[in-house]
Formats: structure tokens, sequence, C-alpha cells
């Protein structure tokens, strides 16, 4: 099964022409089927796929992996462009969510077609060979990043634990790929629900934002100490971890870590 992996928007960028925001959107290609992985911030994420050439009108379905603005800002800009992918995400993405005093969950929520998304409540392979883990168990609390986060439910704020995150889960017959864009819940705890799952099968590669950047040394640790018996063949960090915990990441594990910026594609057989 033949995989690739395009980064169309992340905090960095250092291909020409190309530019990045505080947000993450990944265009995945498993054989002849393209899931879109959040859009970002805004619509730049459509004007980077026109320079790397990834055909969104070709999109399957779009996933949000969860409600925060810097992942679901271009969700309006994508149903536009693209007439027939369904959007899949949890009903909690739909949640007013804020960081502090300001609101930072999706924009417009009642502008949006209801009749294009498909809500998920467990484990589910969406196309052959793609997986979206929507239940993630939280095992190890000190692997989760929830600190200042709020979300409005009955009229109150409470603190989000992020029950809207999701995972997505690339399955070939040995080995698989595990994409998650901030792990609020914890990208141990979610590499070991995934792990369970499929029996333990190998990764050979984990993209996503970690949520430790200005994270206490005890929040890294906790995520060093479970990657050393989680460890895939290649580790790609971005967007929320950090370019200085990919620093921290670097020098524990070596090459197998790299920063999956903006214009970042790879590809491989799984």
């Amino acid at each position: 099964m033949k995989c690739k992996i395009t980064t169309l928007v992340e905090n960095c960028v250092y291909g020409r022409k190309l530019q990045a925001e505080h947000g993450l959107s990944l265009y995945v290609e498993v054989g002849d089927s393209v899931v879109l992985f959040d859009t970002g911030a805004s619509d730049l994420f459509l004007r980077n796929a026109r320079l790397l050439r990834c055909d969104l009108q070709r999109v399957d379905y779009l996933v949000l992996s969860h409600g925060h603005s810097d992942h679901t800002g271009g969700l309006e800009a994508f149903l536009e462009v693209n007439k027939k992918a369904k959007v899949i995400c949890k009903r909690e993405v739909l949640d007013r969510k804020f960081k502090g005093e300001r609101e930072n969950g999706i924009k417009n929520a009642e502008r949006l077609d209801m009749s294009r998304f498909i809500f998920v409540e467990k484990t589910t392979e969406i196309l052959s060979g793609i997986w979206i883990f929507p239940d993630l168990p939280v095992t190890n609390e000190n692997d989760t990043h929830f600190e200042q986060f709020l979300v409005k439910r009955g009229g109150e704020l409470i603190p989000d634990r992020f029950e809207d995150e999701l995972a997505l889960v690339l399955k070939g017959k040995e080995e698989m790929i595990v994409l998650s864009a901030c792990s609020h819940r914890g990208i141990t705890n979610i590499l070991r629900c995934v792990s369970l799952f499929f029996n333990d099968c190998h990764f050979k590669m984990i993209i996503g934002g970690f949520h430790i950047h200005n994270a206490s040394s005890g929040k890294d640790d906790a995520i060093v100490d479970g990657l050393k018996n989680l460890l895939p063949d290649e580790l790609g960090v971005c967007h929320c971890t950090g370019v200085d915990k990919y620093a921290l990441f670097y020098s524990h594990f070596g090459d197998k870590v790299f920063y999956n910026h903006t214009g970042c594609v790879k590809e491989m057989d799984l």
C-alpha cells in the first residue's frame, strides 16, 4: 500500500513561495484515496496546496482532529472548493472552546452545512487502510495538555479534557502510521490505544504536535519515557511541539526524528 503525506500548513516553512501559520493541515494519499487532516487556521492551505500540486477536489474526507481554530480555520474555504467530501469528526468538535477568556473554537459554526458531517464515536475504517480513533483513553495523566483550556457546556465554562480529539491511522499489513494534530490527550496515551487495538503492530511513522512548547520538563519526560517503548522508525514533530522540543527529541532519538514543516513530503509503502 503506497502512502504519501504532504504538509500543507505548519508553523514553519523552508520552501520558496510557500507560507506558514500557527496551524496544521496534512494532505494524505493512500492508494487512490485522499484524506485531508485538518485545515490550518485560515484558507492558506488552499494556496500552498496549489503550489504543492495537491488537488483538494480529490479529497474524499476531511477529518478534523479537534475543534480549535488553528485546525478548523479553513473549514468553510474547503467546503467551498470541494463539494463532495464529507467531514468526519466527533460531535463535541462543535462545542464552544476557550483559552482563558479568548474564544478559539470553530468559527461561524452556525453557517456550516451539517448534512456534510459524519460524527464518529468508535474506531472506524473510513477507507481501505485509513482508520479513525475517536476514543482515546487517558492512561497516563502526566502526558495530557489541558491547562488553560475551557469548553462551554450547559451554559457554563468547564475545564476542557478534549473529548473531541481523535487520531488518524494508516494501517498496512505489518506496519502503521499515526497522525495526531495536537495530542492534548497525550501522544503516548494515543499510541498505547492504537497499539492495543492493532495488537502491537509496528509503528513505521508518527507525525504530530505534542503540545509541549513552553511546557514543564515533567511533560517532556512523560513523552520521552513513553516513546522508549513505542518508538517508530520515524518521528515527525511539528506545530505545538515547538522547534526547541524538536531538538530535545533529536537529542534522545537521533536521526529517527525529523521536523515536519510546511511543504514536507513523506512517501512510503505500508
